[in-house]
């Protein structure tokens, strides 16, 4: 009798270990699989000194995450990013990079099905410092111009993209509007920003002194009558 309610017992704590085990495996596994897709911000790591990507990339991509239910309810997208390496590019051109899958850390349960794009085409060129001349612009209505301009200084230096630099004649300041007075003026003024955001002043702010005369092309007209006539 005591033989057999010792095994009972031995045999008792089986039973309730794996009745535990399963409760476990079903907390776990006991709501499935599925997925979730998410738009998840696009790093570029290792972009040497001296060098810029000139293309528009994408700020996000698509990233579409399989796995436990359980799981995926506490992913959240801002815990995640993929990275483009470009450590190793030291000339200009254009190099194709796959993302970083690998290197996205998830949760024990969790993998990453697919990424949309999963390869990106990179434009790089050598950033270069260029002095580019300076053109006052004015917004003046028909009628007036502005003659005998000056500006002060009469160059800026840019910092930015060899490949756009190379081809920049000008830079314009922000819009002057001077009062409608025929005579000289001065006014002060700042640099439009080029095209590209990758070009940028180098000093970061430049103040431009603009000096000129401004000059009433056209007379106003007179109705009939009121207009000087020739004296008999």
């Amino acid at each position: 009798m005591r033989l057999f309610v010792s095994q009972f017992r031995k045999f008792n704590l089986h039973i309730w270990a794996i009745i535990i085990a399963i409760a476990l495996w079903l907390q776990v596994h006991g709501q499935g699989e599925g997925s979730l897709s998410m738009d998840v911000p696009l790093q570029i790591q290792g972009l040497p000194a001296g060098m810029v990507i000139v293309n528009d990339l994408p700020d996000h991509v698509r990233v579409t995450v399989t796995g436990l239910q359980s799981r995926l309810k506490d992913l959240h997208q801002q815990d995640m990013s993929l990275p483009i390496m470009v450590s190793d590019i030291t000339t200009p051109g254009v190099v194709e990079r796959a993302l970083q899958v690998s290197s996205v850390s998830l949760p024990v349960g969790l993998h990453i099905e697919k990424v949309q794009p999963d390869r990106l085409e990179l434009q790089v060129d050598r950033l270069v410092t260029r002095s580019i001349p300076v053109k006052a612009h004015f917004e003046l209505p028909e009628g007036w111009k502005a003659a005998s301009v000056t500006v002060e200084p009469q160059q800026v230096h840019l910092i930015g993209p060899e490949v756009w630099l190379d081809t920049l004649r000008k830079v314009e300041t922000t819009p002057i509007r001077p009062s409608l007075k025929a005579g000289p003026f001065k006014a002060s003024s700042g640099v439009e920003s080029p095209s590209g955001k990758a070009i940028r002043l180098v000093e970061g702010k430049v103040k431009i002194d603009v000096r000129g005369v401004l000059v009433q092309t056209d007379a106003p007209v007179l109705p009939d009558g009121l207009g000087g006539g020739e004296q008999k």
